[in-house]
């Protein structure tokens, strides 16, 4: 990376206004480790307990925010326990065996076709599709007390105020170095000052971003579902009825619809389409099977997080940080820009001792 004075004053000064909690090397946050077994089984139970919780409410009623919450539960499942290496590794060939996996991949892609975590889980970090699919990801920022209905309650949160705190004093070690760097005279002495500066916007970074979500949503500006006709007209029907009489309209319906399944003339299409109906019938506030197809996977990072990472990029462009943590630690993007900083740092040792640098592969450019 090369810096001039003026870039280095001017954003290291620029940065003092903003936020973010503590990591001072570019790798993934942290993650209950191997040894901690109690730790590790309480964190899985409680990946098990959300995706329990969210498929029993889904029988009750498949509204945007439970199909929401069960598609962020797999992914959890799919990234933390699939993929859980891939971090440390930067390496992940796809093709799962595990049974659960198959089966949680199996279930992500029911309620949330081309859902990028489980096609990356499916075909391999590397693979075109995964590349792909993350690349057509969503990102949106989101302001803290947001009273959107779709955002998570904890980005409505936010960070604490003892983080913003602690962000403020990282701040002020920046500023310290932005002096040194001013009376630096060296370029070795230089260099280290920009190294030190990069390894604390990596822990502000980490303070101001390690608050996300991935939810589904129904589109932005009120957008409608593109819903078969037949659907549709069905569920306006019922709605225009009080919920008090309405009784006696769905229990009729649901007759003629089973009458009309259990006729071995009807085709698997029209099968699946009564199917669908008898879901309307049941409950016409609930989503259909196509509508939830129809739902937009979103990444929602903090309107703090957002202003930190460009900053952030106009100083170390190439900091891992900065790309996982907007487009999130289980991404061929990020795991790219982890590689890149790799061999980075291998060629700069290597410079520093005369020896060549050890090979390193990469993933195709984005």
């Amino acid at each position: 990376m090369k810096f001039s004075a003026t870039t280095v004053v001017l954003v290291l000064t620029t940065v003092c206004d903003l936020s973010a909690s503590a990591q001072t090397q570019p790798t993934p946050p942290a993650r209950p480790s191997p040894q901690k077994n109690t730790n590790l089984s309480n964190a899985v139970g409680l990946n098990e307990l959300k995706i329990e919780m969210a498929e029993s409410r889904l029988k009750l009623g498949k509204s945007p925010k439970v199909v929401s919450d069960l598609a962020s539960a797999l992914e959890e499942y799919l990234t933390t326990t699939c993929m859980e290496k891939l971090p440390r590794t930067l390496s992940y060939a796809g093709n799962p065996t595990d049974p659960v996996c198959l089966e949680r991949l199996r279930r992500l892609l029911e309620i949330n076709p081309g859902n990028p975590v489980a096609i990356c889980v499916r075909d391999g970090i590397t693979a075109p599709t995964c590349v792909e699919a993350s690349k057509n990801q969503t990102v949106s920022v989101v302001y803290e007390n947001s009273t959107a209905e779709e955002v998570d309650p904890v980005l409505k949160a936010g960070i604490s105020a003892a983080t913003h705190e602690r962000i403020g004093k990282v701040e002020e070690s920046l500023k310290a170095i932005n002096v040194k760097y001013q009376e630096a005279e060296t370029p070795e002495e230089k260099r280290t000052l920009v190294n030190d500066a990069t390894t604390l916007y990596d822990q502000i970074l980490h303070m101001a971003c390690k608050v996300s979500a991935v939810a589904l949503i129904t589109g932005n500006n009120g957008d409608t579902f593109d819903e078969p006709q037949e659907l549709a007209q069905t569920r306006a029907r019922l709605l225009q009825i009080p919920p008090a009489i309405r009784g006696d309209y769905q229990r009729e319906m649901v007759a003629k619809i089973e009458k009309e399944l259990s006729d071995p003339k009807a085709s698997p299409e029209r099968q699946s389409r009564l199917k669908e109906l008898l879901e309307v019938i049941k409950d016409p506030t609930s989503l259909s099977s196509a509508q939830i197809a129809t739902l937009k996977r979103v990444r929602f990072i903090l309107n703090t997080c957002s202003e930190k990472l460009e900053i952030a990029r106009q100083i170390a462009p190439d900091l891992p940080s900065v790309t996982c943590y907007r487009e999130g630690w289980y991404t061929p993007q990020c795991v790219y820009a982890m590689k890149k900083w790799r061999m980075q740092k291998q060629q700069e040792g290597a410079t520093m001792t005369g020896t060549p640098p050890p090979k390193s592969s990469m993933i195709s450019t984005f």
